[in-house]
Parts: C-alpha cells; structure tokens; sequence
C-alpha cells in the first residue's frame, strides 16, 4: 500500500552524447525513495550503455548554468536530490570525462549481430553469402525472419504517451507490402540529411525491429 501511495518522479533524459547519430530521448517514471544509484542502472538499461560509463546532468530550463554531474555514488534518493515529484525532471545524458559511453555488448557476442543491425535493408535469404541480388527478390519471404522465435518480437519503448504511434510503427511493420517497400528505397546521403529523413529512420527501426535481440528499442 504504501508503495503505491508513494509519490512518483517523472525524469525525461536527453542524451546529448557524440555516440548516436541521433539523439535519444527516455523517460523513466520512478518512486520518490528511488536511489541515485538506481537512476543510473535504470538509464543504462534504457539506453543500451554500460553504467558508469556516462554522465548525467539537469537539463531543466532554470538549471541549464548548472553543469556539476549528478554524483553516481550518492546515497540520495532522487527525492533528496533535488527531484521534483509531479513534474517533468529534465535531464541531459553526457559524455563522461570527454569519452563517449560504452556501448552495451549484446548478449550473443558474435561479430555478425553489429554488422546486421547496422544494414540497411531485409536480411539475405538462408544460406547465401549476401551479394546485393539477395536483397532485392521479389520474391522474398519474410515469415521466417519474423518468427523471431530466438527473442520473441520487439517492442519499442514508449516517450511518454507514444502509445498510438508506437501501435501504428508496429502495424506497418507487419504489413509486407509496406515493409518490403520501404526496404527498396533507397537513401541519398548526398541530397538529404539522415536526421530528418523519415523514411530512411523508418528504415533503421524497422532493421532494428527485425534484428535487435533486446525485448524493446
């Protein structure tokens, strides 16, 4: 009972680091007596970055001048460190001493798994040695590869009230037509940005959704 009555703090955290090409955002909603120490791990995990590999400073419009990290290995609770609950908690997620985080290894530490979830564009069928000419069959069947029966599926992470558009993602994800249509575009870096081009970010997460072996992305 008294968990569920305990006061909860919303904290919404920009990474701002140079490890992605483009910056991410979370949000993690987390009881009050929630420890600093706890706040890292829960952001490592969101993120995919090993924990204490990082820096995390506020973000809030009043404290931008403020540039001292979060103390890591403080026995605060976000409470008693100056989070407010029932509001958003803003903060930006930095590199730590000039180094950029490390990135999460994945579970299965085989070096074809970074290469994959890099590629743009359908997996090659079973068994071939991946020339251009595997990605773009007309015939190509995809129940295979989204069997996903080594991981389950993949959710994606919702940013606080996403939900619709998380449902819609995932609907166009399982709809052939339009995935194996999207995989065929192909991006001019010379003519556009990445950041801003939307069908080429549909294409790194719907790569992401058909390869990555985390539960959500």
């Amino acid at each position: 009972e008294s968990a569920a009555e305990e006061p909860r703090v919303l904290c919404i955290i920009q990474d701002t680091t140079n490890s992605k090409t483009v910056n991410e955002r979370v949000t993690l909603n987390l009881p009050a007596s929630t420890p600093i120490k706890r706040l890292f791990e829960d952001v490592a995990s969101k993120v995919g970055y090993m924990n204490g590999t990082f820096d995390l400073m506020w973000g809030n419009g009043d404290n931008v001048t403020d540039t001292t990290p979060i103390d890591q290995n403080s026995d605060k609770t976000i409470l008693d460190a100056g989070f407010e609950p029932g509001k958003k908690n803003f903060l930006h997620l930095t590199d730590k001493d000039g180094e950029q985080p490390h990135i999460m290894p994945e579970e299965s530490g085989t070096t074809d798994d970074s290469v994959q979830d890099r590629f743009i564009g359908p997996l090659p069928r079973e068994g071939s040695v991946g020339c251009t000419n595997d990605y773009v069959s007309q015939s190509y069947s995809y129940s295979s590869v989204l069997s996903k029966s080594e991981t389950g599926y993949v959710g994606l992470v919702n940013q606080a009230m996403t939900c619709y558009l998380n449902s819609l993602l995932q609907t166009l994800f399982m709809t052939p037509e339009f995935r194996n249509a999207l995989y065929k575009w192909e991006f001019e870096e010379s003519e556009e940005d990445p950041v801003t081009s939307i069908p080429y970010q549909l294409q790194r997460l719907f790569v992401l959704l058909q390869t990555s072996k985390k539960r959500a992305i």
